[in-house]
């Protein structure tokens, strides 16, 4: 039997056919008209003088006409500080205005504007970043209906400008979203991610998620059973949250309403039982000023909040260690710390340290971080797992050639951990978030597990791994942990010598895996390469691992055939930067046609898997596998079938239009730009730029630069940038027609080439 059955039979499948001839050498019926080089093109934006760009920005019609003119303006505005003090010529009222505009529209253009505007808010607008613009903008991407923008945005705030942890207020904004334009799943993980964010989901925040169940169950006409409510009972559980009339009479109507008082009781009592303490409003006083003060050391800085509970200390508010956190929530100076402690009398402890060191982190600020760990060792305080979790879990999560030097330091910070809390008790199980290990706990070695299974340095680090594995045995930490076990099934695959003997230690160690484990050791085999240059991994092997999954229940979802097209993808290019096709021998030829095939019968066996069903992502990754190995004509299949089944994106796009620049396509290039443009499709810049670089594969320089002079930046489209004109000058030097390409852009576009770098201005 040949391998191509065998795989089939192993399967359970038939193989598809596939025509020899796609029809997509199409003609385009239209001509465009040439481009004609003596006809001006004005566009009063560019022309006219600063005052009038200010007026322009201050009523935008369109975020056309911000793309446009805000450029121009902060240009003339650097260039007229050189010589006197220039005051900002717009304000927060006109900001607002900006944002509002671009995050109603909410494409990538708008998105990368609003990250500029955020860089110059002192300069342009004489106010700082604030929650509020943060705000602004959430809101502005809701009406767009952007639901992973707007998590998106909240999750990275504290690297925006600014560095601002997002408000409750904020989160809440993206669950309601949520409830409009997502999923109840999705939901309940916005949820489950707030506390790494750095805001601790309230009473407040499972009301909206419980109100949002209904409303999904309303949707699908279904009656959600008790244990779905009973799985946030758990969840807020986890989260500390104490006992809210309000909520339990909120449970109990969901059923009542309906006519199901049965349910309604038991919820209701299932609720009573998990949270027996009430609390007296004495506590609820309390955790309104804490919140209170945490608002205001948030948006006004730690000094008002200091002076505010000093304001509230007179009705009765005592610096409690929840007070301490309240104050210091959102703080990542030291000095803040010494500010608080010092007018509160208190002495700094690991709690508080731990508070800055994740700010710190969710910042991107690890040096920071790492010196507030030094400080704290320099006070006393012994390690503990709060203090040196978040450390480790930055430093194992660094990629690239730092990653062996970030490992050595957490492996240090490990050890300072280890030695002040030695292996003789085991650490009890956490039932809640507010608890914390002194000693080396599970997620600790979860992170130090994964960064050193993906270490390149592997007989370095194996015998540390190993060792670590030891140290858990000693403080009885148990392994069954789908992250650890696939940890340990990668670092003993990689060690392995044969493909038998990597599977052997897959199976020795698959009873723990979920789906993320599995996703994480299938990443993993398509990476083994067993001393070979280049290796196409094994389907039969690769499969049978996914055969596992099923048997084990798990759910098989396209990320799995993802992976596998990823890595021939990643082979595929090695390939085509070692041996270009018109160098290759005869062993290359046969190693290029193996991963046709597999690229081949893995797209058979996504088609044909009941269970799967396909996403704009896995076909992107399809196509673009297949146009990496030159196989044009399988590229343009898939992308007929996302064009007509309208399951594509820009990223779609991008990826044709690169095929057919390689291919020499050039009607097909012209077909696919007609239909999208027909149908009201908007191109992004990325999608521009890969469209004017095919134009010039194709030996189409005086359509690319047509394309980039007067086409981009009309109608709302995206305006060119560097980028573009880098692309242009780039085949142009090898036709020595730079010259005349720069002049084409002096001419037509003069604010864009004032914001040239000069290298590219002097080619």
């Amino acid at each position: 039997m040949s391998f191509s059955n065998a795989l089939i039979a192993f399967a359970g499948i038939r193989i598809l056919g596939r025509p020899r001839n796609p029809p997509f050498l199409l003609s385009v019926l239209h001509q465009r008209r040439r481009y004609a080089t003596n006809v001006e093109v004005h566009d009063n934006s560019l022309t006219e003088d600063f005052n009038t760009l200010v007026d322009k920005l201050k009523t935008p019609e369109h975020p056309h006409t911000i793309h446009r003119t805000y450029p121009v303006l902060v240009a003339q505005l650097r260039e007229r500080r050189q010589n006197l003090p220039v005051p900002p010529p717009l304000n927060q009222r006109h900001l607002v205005a900006i944002l509002q505009r671009l995050g109603e529209s909410g494409r990538p253009a708008d998105l990368q504007r609003i990250e500029e505007l955020l860089s110059d808010t002192s300069a342009v607008f004489g106010v700082d970043p604030s929650l509020d613009i943060h705000s602004i903008i959430l809101r502005a991407l809701k009406k767009n209906g952007n639901l992973q923008t707007m998590y998106r945005w909240v999750l990275h705030m504290p690297r925006r400008p600014g560095n601002f942890n997002p408000t409750i207020e904020q989160f809440h904004l993206v669950l309601e979203a949520c409830v409009e334009y997502g999923s109840f799943k999705q939901m309940r993980n916005m949820v489950l991610s707030m506390r790494k964010a750095g805001c601790k989901p309230t009473v407040e925040t499972f009301k909206i998620l419980l109100r949002a169940r209904w409303e999904f169950a309303a949707q699908e006409e279904k009656i959600p059973h008790v244990i779905v409510f009973s799985t946030i009972l758990d969840d807020m559980k986890r989260e500390g949250l104490s006992y809210n009339q309000s909520l339990s009479d909120l449970l109990f109507s969901g059923y009542a309403d309906r006519g199901m008082l049965a349910y309604a009781e038991q919820i209701r009592t299932l609720y009573q039982q998990q949270f027996p303490h009430v609390q007296s409003l004495e506590e609820e006083q309390n955790l309104a000023w804490n919140l209170k003060l945490s608002q205001i050391a948030q948006s006004r800085g730690i000094k008002a909040a200091l002076a505010m509970f000093r304001s509230l200390e007179k009705e009765g508010c005592v610096a409690t260690s929840p007070t301490i956190r309240a104050l210091l929530r959102h703080s990542r100076a030291p000095a803040d710390l010494q500010l608080v402690t010092e007018e509160l009398k208190v002495k700094p402890s690991v709690d508080h340290y731990s508070l800055l060191i994740s700010n710190c982190i969710r910042a991107g600020q690890l040096s920071n971080a790492m010196s507030l760990y030094d400080h704290a060792k320099g006070e006393g305080l012994r390690p503990e797992a709060a203090l040196v979790a978040p450390l480790i879990k930055s430093l194992c999560g660094t990629a690239g050639p730092l990653l062996e030097e970030s490992l050595d330091k957490a492996l240090v910070l490990y050890q300072d951990i280890s030695a002040c809390h030695p292996a003789t008790i085991p650490g009890k199980e956490k039932t809640s978030y507010m608890e914390h290990s002194s000693g080396p706990d599970p997620n600790i070695y979860q992170m130090l597990l994964r960064g050193l299974a993906s270490s390149p340095h592997l007989e370095k680090y194996l015998p540390i791994a190993l060792s670590l594995l030891e140290d858990m045995d000693a403080r009885r930490i148990s392994k069954d942990d789908s992250i650890i076990a696939s940890s340990i099934v990668v670092l003993h695959m990689r060690n392995a010598r044969s493909p038998a003997e990597a599977l052997d230690s897959y199976r020795e160690h698959r009873s723990s895996l979920d789906e993320k484990g599995y996703a994480v050791v299938l990443n993993a085999y398509t990476k083994l390469n067993f001393g070979k240059d280049i290796h196409v991994p094994s389907l039969m092997d690769y499969f049978s691992i996914v055969k596992d999954m099923r048997h084990a229940g798990l759910a098989i979802t396209t990320e799995v055939y993802t992976i596998i097209l990823q890595q021939l993808s990643i082979v595929a290019t090695q390939l085509n930067q070692r041996w270009p096709v018109d160098e290759e021998d005869d062993t290359i030829a046969k190693l290029r046609n193996m991963l046709i095939t597999t690229t081949r019968r893995t797209h058979d066996l996504l088609t044909l898997d009941a269970n799967v069903s396909p996403d704009a992502h896995v076909w992107n990754q399809l196509m673009d596998t297949y146009q990496r190995l030159g196989c044009f004509g399988d590229a343009y299949r898939v992308w007929e079938l996302m064009y007509l089944s309208g399951r594509f994106d820009h990223v779609s796009v991008s990826i044709i239009f690169d095929a057919c620049g390689y291919a020499a396509a050039w009607q097909v290039a012209k077909q696919v730009r007609a239909r999208l443009s027909k149908d009201g499709f908007k191109l992004n810049l990325h999608n521009w730029n890969t469209f004017i670089e095919c134009l010039c594969r194709l030996r189409r320089l005086e359509d690319a630069v047509k394309v980039v002079c007067v086409e981009m930046g009309k109608n709302g489209e995206a305006s060119p940038d560097t980028e573009s004109v880098r692309i242009l000058l780039k085949f142009a030097m090898k036709s020595n027609q730079q010259a005349e390409v720069l002049s084409r852009i002096h001419r037509y576009l003069p604010d864009l080439w004032k914001s040239l770098p000069e290298e590219l201005r002097n080619s």
